[in-house]
């Protein structure tokens, strides 16, 4: 059951194909290769910007670190419409690389405007230095590795990329309640949004390849 519970929130952002997915003891992850680097970045990067940052009052990079952190999603931009133009092959460990890229760098965006705003002392970027880009990354690369060669068990490897999907919507769908104060009430309703809107999508996905068929 927990299988399909994965693969059924999994269905809501990914084609799921096969071949473009990594295997583990025989079994395709819930999402494709590309995927899941981008969900392994978003979470290693929102989990040190957690437990880093928590507390501050940040704001988004600075404009060297910024453009320095776009230039991280031109690999999956590029290796994307390559292959989908059919210009060349791609393969999964490229997939899973430019996808690790590209997810790593969207937290530095979105994490920031969580914080609250303080009278008493000036938002800072929320890259200070280059050890706030280094680590998130080097932690995706040791993720993307295990994930590669099929460590631990595909069911841990899925629920950690599902919560992690969830997750991100979840923290998306919280800005549609900035009127809510009291942060648990917030969190939950954003959950239950995140829930509702992965459901759907992935029922619509059913829906269109049982017309497709």
């Amino acid at each position: 059951m927990l299988h399909e519970i994965l693969h059924f929130f999994g269905r809501a952002i990914c084609h799921q194909l096969r071949e473009r997915s990594l295997h583990v003891s025989g079994e395709a992850l819930a999402v494709c290769a590309r995927d899941t680097g981008i969900y392994i970045g978003i979470f290693s990067t929102l989990i040190y910007l957690h437990f880093s940052k928590r507390g501050e009052s940040i704001t988004i990079p600075s404009i060297k670190y910024s453009f320095l952190l776009l230039l991280f999603l031109v690999p999956l931009m590029v290796d994307g419409l390559g292959s989908y133009t059919h210009l060349f092959e791609s393969n999964n460990p490229r997939r899973l690389l430019t996808g690790i890229a590209f997810g790593f760098v969207l937290p530095y965006f979105i994490y920031p405007l969580l914080s609250k705003e303080s009278l008493e002392q000036k938002n800072e970027p929320v890259v200070k230095s280059s050890k706030d880009l280094f680590i998130p990354l080097l932690v995706s690369i040791c993720f993307g590795v295990l994930f590669y060669f099929g460590q631990p068990s595909h069911l841990v490897l899925d629920s950690l990329i599902i919560v992690t999907v969830i997750g991100w919507f979840s923290l998306l769908a919280s800005f549609l309640f900035p009127f809510i104060r009291r942060v648990r009430i917030k969190w939950a309703l954003s959950i239950l949004v995140s829930l509702s809107i992965l459901s759907l999508l992935s029922l619509a996905h059913v829906w269109v390849l049982s017309f497709a068929i």
